[in-house]
């Protein structure tokens, strides 16, 4: 027989979890005249499965589960499941370090070109609305990291509308979609690889919609001389980089599609 100190020593588990185990009916102890518990060689065999149950990441309703099963199909069927909750959690880390490595990509990018436009490729993307998503880590990823890029239309006059439903989807490179292997859905839009025109700018908070039409009529008028015309329609990021403070001011990146003049 084993006290409840020796049984909580030999676990390293506190006096509240193993109460826990013995309210739901997981380890059945003698009580004894002065109301404490003495646990048989049962329960003892019994607290080292639930543990490890509870490291496989079981909850208290499964163990209690399979507790009740005369054989182990359910059991595998249990590990299986873990397995499939295991490998989506491992999928959910790494698209989230992608996600990481993009946004430190543009910060560099901004520190090496800010107010200098640049001409490069893009790379191919997918951009999945937020209604398509079926996959459940793709559902956590949106969740997790909602975006900050938006459709953005400037005017004749340089001033910009933001549509913020543009944000609500995922956006994901096809290299990501290969190399994790993602299942996407019919109704992700497929945007291949162009030529578009970069740009970083600082913007005042006080004044962010003054400074942002000038910065874009700067860029626009820029491109132009150097035989570039650019669309209207663009992707806008924005960064608060000093916010709710009297000289605050927002870092925003431009990614605008473009064609050559006649």
């Amino acid at each position: 027989m084993f006290k409840t100190g020796q049984l909580s020593r030999a676990f390293e588990i506190d006096r509240t979890s193993l109460n826990h185990y013995v309210r739901t009916g997981l380890l059945n102890p003698d009580m004894l005249d002065n109301q404490y518990h003495t646990y048989s060689f049962q329960d003892f065999v019994a607290l080292s499965y639930i543990r490890h149950y509870r490291g496989l990441g079981f909850s208290m309703n499964e163990i209690k589960a399979l507790t009740r099963q005369w054989d182990n199909e359910e059991k595998l069927q249990y590990c299986q499941n873990e397995m499939q909750t295991i490998d989506d959690q491992i999928r959910l880390l790494q698209l989230k370090q992608r996600f990481l490595e993009n946004f430190m990509n543009l910060l560099r990018f901004y520190e090496s070109y800010r107010d200098h436009p640049v001409l490069l490729m893009t790379e191919p993307y997918y951009f999945i609305k937020r209604e398509a998503l079926e996959d459940p880590v793709l559902k956590a990823l949106y969740k997790q990291l909602p975006s900050n890029e938006f459709t953005a239309v400037c005017d004749q006059d340089f001033k910009v509308t933001l549509r913020p439903q543009s944000a609500q989807g995922l956006v994901l490179k096809e290299a990501w979609v290969k190399e994790f292997q993602l299942p996407l859905p019919e109704q992700a839009i497929f945007y291949p690889a162009e030529q578009r025109c970069l740009c970083a700018f600082r913007v005042g908070g006080t004044e962010f919609e003054i400074q942002l039409q000038a910065s874009l009529q700067s860029l626009y008028q820029t491109m132009e001389e150097q035989g570039v015309r650019l669309q209207r329609e663009f992707v806008i990021y924005l960064l608060i980089s000093k916010y709710n403070q009297v000289d605050e001011y927002f870092d925003v990146y431009v990614d605008i599609p473009l064609k050559m003049l006649d």
